[in-house]
């Protein structure tokens, strides 16, 4: 057993880490941090993210993060190099709908000017820490710098040389590097997700006029093989990576019935490393065929998820289609045969997983901004009633902790045409690469959508899976249990729920199981 971390507010705006002892556990285990003081230790010399800065002079480097608590320290605003106003809140503090000019610098200009959508009146937003310590467990550290100075890009923006842990460390990039956008981008791609995710989803597509929206019901799972830092005495790698996959992915639809026993599963080399010609090998159930088809992999970029997208086609003409375009976290596919429409459709999964070299990137800056990487809320499954205000898009009800982010805009390297992303912004939370915004728009120029995550903290989970091969191994990794995104082209918008979700692996040989393609049609 783990322990288990609170944070407690004291004196002010201050607020310190207490350790909760499990019966019967053994607290002897020196991988993640177990006290204030070791805390601390892990935050200063053990992790690979960027360090924190005790004092409120200019910081020594670009990536430093505030200490945890601290508020009122130098705060950080676009572009690089601009400093933000103070903060004028304390955590604890609510903040209602008619106070939300006041936190007006720190969240993103895009996400602001459609506020309408993702803050509602008699919604009450907490002030959660300032600066909290998420900060990855120190093998992922160890990783990093074990291999540090190998990775190097390639001429057409690929990754070479890579292992495990962080590509480039944060301590050895500078500002002024002509590759800082690509680089950062690696690093996000590249993050720690502990061994992936999986655990059950609810989206629901909003969309107005004469059409009607439902919520889609089903289980997701992404399972990482290659690059694992956890997984030291095996090179790196975890069962199933000896065909070199990166990562294999899948799930089942269980709801509404004419989506119901759809599955699918998506293998992704590692190959797309450097070949960003390399597509996705992508194999689905077809209930109303009873076999199994292969996919077209061609333009996916994230995570393939089935979309039965009721809500942009009448109801008589339910269109199967998967998830988004390139650069939007899923990917568009060719006809699917046997009377199914196959289109472009956002997942639910955006933004989570990309393929960098699929783009060019630039670094815009640092922002401090307030986004709810640790919700308290609870949402689908544990509270298939929790309340989103009227567009159905907003998670202003629940705990919202002030964040350092790095700005990236990447655009698609390739020429793309009609409502297709060209052209994205990220803010990722620099300490744990977290995706907290997604902004993209068309080749031209014209806003596409605008969207937000939802992260929980794992130490802060009562009950959450151990490491399947050593449960006293630290997790400490954010998981992606809630997103909403507002379609501006559409006037609608899409909400993914997903609060159960962890983001540690099951055991090697049920791993095996999952990921085969022979396992799609045993279940129906």
């Amino acid at each position: 057993m783990r322990p288990m971390l609170h944070v407690l507010l004291v004196t002010g705006v201050s607020f310190a880490w207490l350790v909760t002892p499990v019966a019967g556990e053994d607290r002897s285990a020196t991988d993640g941090a177990t006290n204030a003081e070791s805390l601390n230790q892990a935050t200063d010399t053990d992790s690979d993210a960027p360090t924190s800065s005790s004092t409120a002079g200019p910081p020594a480097s670009p990536w430093e993060l505030p200490p945890p608590g601290e508020c009122e320290q130098r705060l950080r605003g676009l572009p690089l190099g601009k400093d933000a106003p103070p903060f004028p809140f304390a955590p604890g503090e609510s903040v209602e709908l008619a106070q939300l000019e006041i936190l007006r610098d720190f969240i993103p200009p895009a996400l602001w000017d459609h506020r309408d959508k993702f803050f509602y009146e008699g919604m009450r937003l907490v002030i959660g820490p300032c600066f909290a310590d998420y900060s990855p467990p120190a093998f992922f550290a160890a990783a990093t710098r074990e291999f540090a100075g190998q990775a190097h890009l390639s001429a057409d923006g690929g990754l070479e040389g890579f292992k495990a842990g962080l590509p480039f460390a944060p301590d050895s990039l500078a500002a002024q590097d002509p590759n800082i956008g690509p680089k950062w981008l690696w690093n996000y791609a590249q993050r720690y997700q502990g061994g992936g995710f999986r655990g059950d989803f609810r989206t629901t597509d909003m969309v107005g006029g004469a059409y009607r929206a439902e919520p889609f019901i089903g289980e997701i799972f992404l399972f990482q093989l290659s690059f694992r830092a956890d997984r030291v005495d095996d090179d790196y790698t975890a069962p199933g990576s000896k065909s070199r996959k990166h990562w294999i992915a899948g799930g089942l639809m269980k709801e509404p019935f004419d989506a119901r026993h759809y599955a699918w599963r998506q293998f992704r080399d590692v190959k797309h490393l450097t070949d960003r010609d390399r597509s996705d090998d992508l194999h689905a159930y077809r209930p109303d065929l009873r076999r199994v088809r292969r996919v077209s992999g061609a333009g996916v970029d994230g995570v393939f998820m089935p979309s039965f997208n009721v809500g942009a086609v009448k109801p008589m003409a339910l269109a199967v289609g998967i998830g988004g375009a390139m650069g939007g976290g899923g990917g568009g596919a060719g006809a699917a045969g046997g009377g199914a429409s196959i289109k472009t459709k956002r997942s639910g999964f955006e933004g989570l997983e990309m393929r960098p070299n699929l783009f060019t990137a630039k670094l815009l800056g640092i922002q401090d901004v307030l986004a709810p990487i640790n919700a308290t809320t609870p949402a689908y499954p544990t509270d298939a009633e929790r309340e989103f205000g009227p567009w159905g898009l907003s998670f202003a009800t629940d705990t919202w902790d002030l964040r350092r982010a790095i700005v990236i805009e990447a655009k698609t390297r390739e020429e793309v045409g009609g409502d297709q992303v060209a052209r994205l912004i990220l803010y990722i939370d620099l300490q744990t690469l977290y995706p907290l915004y997604y902004l993209s728009w068309d080749s031209r120029d014209e806003a596409i959508d605008v969207g937000l995550y939802a992260g929980r903290w794992s130490e802060t989970r009562e009950g959450y899976p151990p490491w399947p091969d050593d449960e006293q191994r630290a997790i400490r990794v954010i998981d992606p249990v809630g997103a909403a995104f507002a379609n501006l082209q559409e006037d609608g918008g899409w909400r993914r729920e997903s609060w159960d979700i962890v983001s540690t692996p099951p055991r090697d040989r049920t791993v095996k199981r999952m990921i085969s393609v022979n396992d799609l049609s045993k279940r129906h």
